[in-house]
């Protein structure tokens, strides 16, 4: 394999690389970004902005996660939901950390499932935009674990 070949490969792996924040996605639309007022027009802010964002992501998660049902996203990017699927294994496998540092090797210990089944967020979504990843996870688990 070239040099040049195994470069490229890592630029691929950086986490930096993989998300783009809200911030980022308002400094490239905010010039079009415009409120219509009586006398004239402004340029939103982003307070304006997040506000915005914060309470459609809000209303998606009550709508897929509390009420369980299958959220069409706007512009044909897809729709999301909530899925039941089984467990394929019985047992976690965690990392003994004293144990570990006794032993100057790593230890494991399994922890069993409890659960029979876990719930997944899926976003059933064109093939164009199969990279893209639905980010408001941590309140989509949270609300999940409240109702479980």
């Amino acid at each position: 394999m070239k040099t040049r070949q195994k470069a490229s490969n890592n630029t691929y792996k950086k986490y930096k690389d993989k998300y783009v924040s809200i911030k980022d996605i308002y400094n490239s639309i905010k010039s079009s970004l415009r409120i219509k007022g009586e006398r004239s027009d402004r340029a939103m802010s982003y307070a304006e902005y997040y506000s915005i964002m914060e309470s459609f992501l809000d209303n998606t998660i009550d709508i897929v996660a509390k009420q369980q049902e299958v959220f069409k996203l706007p512009v044909k990017l897809g729709s999301i939901y909530t899925k039941k699927l089984p467990h394929k294994r019985p047992f976690h496998v965690r990392l003994d950390v004293e144990a570990s540092k006794r032993e100057n090797k790593t230890v494991l210990y399994k922890v069993p499932i409890l659960d029979d089944e876990y719930v997944k967020v899926m976003w059933d979504r064109p093939y164009k935009y199969n990279q893209y990843k639905v980010l408001p996870l941590r309140r989509f688990k949270e609300i999940i674990k409240q109702q479980t």
